[in-house]
């Protein structure tokens, strides 16, 4: 029986050991809120949508000063970030490479889900897409090892026709410093609207850079020093003023924080600096509805997939303890990517994390795995994406949209021929609420697509998705394409009716029909291509009941006089 004690004792010291393997000593331990300062919580969720930016920042003041009476240590936590504003972006223009690539060109011919559109001939080495309410799509890329090596570029380009056109917005030089990966956030609404890029440096900066949407002004800011990962999302309130944007980081000590910008800031102003606790690396972020955000990372001793969850906008006291979503000892986990849906936090939230996976200790291909939280439950294991020997699943990107059906995700990842003996590709892959569409092929044949980052995945307008990417020269990322799925109408030829009208769109319960002919039939299909829906009309105007079709995109097909149309439509 001793011995079996024994045993045991020793069992739980190991467990013990290998669950704390990743904690730094930062931990704080967060008291219980009182019912007053649940009440202050619970009024910045509503000041996000019916106040002012003054109105958020006196909110956040004030559960800082009812944390000094219940712990100081806590209400010590809401003070500025503190960091270096450089003179310029990327640092103090001092930055040198200890090498600088020979980057000969050995581009292999380019090819398009519609046809990839360049946007730019050169070398590309990483990039980045958002797309606002209305449509507008920017595309940001960086090249580095520019003017003999120790300079770098970063290229805006806009389009404000749903991805039609683009034009090159803005090509802002850097000088002396290096990017080593950007995340894009648009800020757009009632206000003042403007493109932030969030930029980490090879030297450790790590800044945003805002360009004012209408004037085109630019300004940069410092977020934190010493950082060598992050990961960046913001809430979004119909009023621009009240947008914060907020991000997780890694520092150079591998330890892991969360901050977020000042409300009237517009991305500037960082605040709120909260260490983890835990040492780690890849981190990212999501943020849902009504201040919920999601956070995920990588242990960096332990390899296990972390998970954590906070209620309130990145507020320094409301993150939750890490949740192991996957044990670093099972399996291995590489540049994981969240996403959430806009659910109310807890009691209705869906979060999706995806992530490079394969047995922990093996030499196996690394396929596309997802774990998803629903109603504040524990992270469970979702297929995503499978692959056969010789190709690894890699660079997951995912995005969601702020208009449009709640809980649809867009998903993109680089299928990587491991031995270079065929093209890497990239495929979309949307998640429709419950499960996972099927992939969809999107670089051209003949495309070699850049597997070292992710291709960017977002939705036109229309909420069909879209994608940016670059193509391969030897070892290094060349040319930047763009490529949409609208116009493509899943088989079904595609003309339009003179006269022809039907709304709303997007639509909730009903579509209306009317046309100066009369309409014999209307179909609906899938966005796959299934049918789903097959009416006689046998009249000029008709209302069809879609009450009981799912979230998501759906192509609507008429017979008018024996010919056909097809249309897009939304159901909400």
């Amino acid at each position: 029986m001793k011995n079996a004690i024994t045993f045991l004792m020793c069992s739980l010291c190991i467990i013990t050991a290998i669950a704390q393997s990743d904690f730094n000593g930062d931990q704080l331990v967060i008291p219980e809120r009182t019912p007053a300062l649940e009440a202050l919580y619970q009024q910045s969720k509503t000041l996000e949508e019916n106040g002012t930016a003054a109105e958020i920042n006196a909110n956040r003041l004030a559960i800082k000063t009812a944390w000094q009476a219940i712990d100081p240590k806590v209400a010590a936590l809401y003070k500025p970030v503190e960091t270096i504003n450089y003179p310029m972006i990327g640092g103090d223009g001092t930055y040198r490479p200890a090498i600088v690539p020979d980057r000969q060109l050995e581009n292999r011919a380019p090819e398009d889900w519609a046809t990839d559109k360049l946007l730019r001939t050169g070398f590309i080495d990483g990039l980045d897409m958002d797309v606002t309410g209305d449509g507008d799509i920017y595309i940001a890329a960086f090249e580095n090892f520019t003017n003999g090596g120790s300079d770098s570029s970063i290229y805006i380009y806009r389009s404000t026709d749903g991805g039609d056109t683009f034009s090159l917005w803005k090509d802002q030089p850097v000088v002396g410093s290096l990017f080593s990966k950007i995340q894009v956030i648009t800020i757009d609404g009632t206000g003042d609207e403007y493109l932030l890029v969030f930029a980490a440096f090879q030297n450790e900066v790590f800044q945003v850079i805002r360009w004012n949407m209408a004037t085109g002004v630019m300004g940069f800011q410092g977020v934190a020093s010493d950082v060598v990962d992050f990961g960046v999302d913001a809430n979004y309130s119909a009023t621009t003023s009240n947008q914060r944007a907020l991000v997780t980081y890694n520092k150079s000590t591998n330890s892991t924080f969360s901050a977020r910008s000042t409300a009237g800031s517009y991305g500037f102003d960082w605040v709120d600096e909260f260490s983890f606790g835990t040492v780690g690396e890849q981190v990212e972020m999501a943020y849902g509805i009504n201040g919920g955000c999601y956070a995920t990372y990588i242990g960096f001793n332990s390899k296990n997939l972390y998970a954590k969850a906070n209620d309130d906008y990145n507020d320094p006291a409301s993150w939750s303890l890490n949740e192991t979503v996957v044990a670093g000892s099972s399996k291995e986990s590489l540049n994981p990517t969240i996403r959430a849906a806009r659910k109310t936090f807890g009691t209705d939230d869906e979060v999706l994390i995806l992530a490079s996976t394969r047995n922990a200790g093996s030499t196996d291909s690394y396929i596309g795995q997802a774990y998803r939280r629903e109603n504040g439950a524990a992270y469970a294991p979702l297929n995503y994406v499978i692959t056969s020997a010789g190709y690894n699943i890699a660079h997951i990107d995912t995005w969601m949209g702020t208009t449009g059906p709640a809980d649809v995700i867009e998903t993109s990842y680089v299928r990587d021929r491991i031995d270079n003996s065929q093209d890497d590709v990239n495929r979309s892959n949307q998640y429709d609420g419950s499960v996972f569409s099927g992939l969809e092929g999107v670089g051209d044949t003949g495309r070699d697509v850049f597997d070292g980052f992710p291709s960017a995945i977002a939705e036109t307008s229309d909420g069909f998705p879209c994608m940016a990417f670059a193509g391969t020269s030897g070892s290094f990322g060349f040319g930047l394409y763009f490529d949409a799925k609208n116009g493509v109408t899943v088989g079904i030829a595609d003309n339009n009716f003179e006269g022809f009208k039907f709304y709303p769109n997007p639509a909730q319960d009903v579509l209306n029909l009317s046309a100066n002919s009369t309409i014999e039939s209307v179909s609906i299909f899938s966005i796959l291509g299934q049918k789903v829906m097959e009416n006689s009309i046998n009249q000029n105007d008709a209302t069809i009941n879609i009450a009981n079709l799912s979230q998501g995109v759906y192509i609507l097909k008429l017979v008018i006089n024996g010919q056909s149309a097809t249309y897009k439509f939304v159901k909400q």
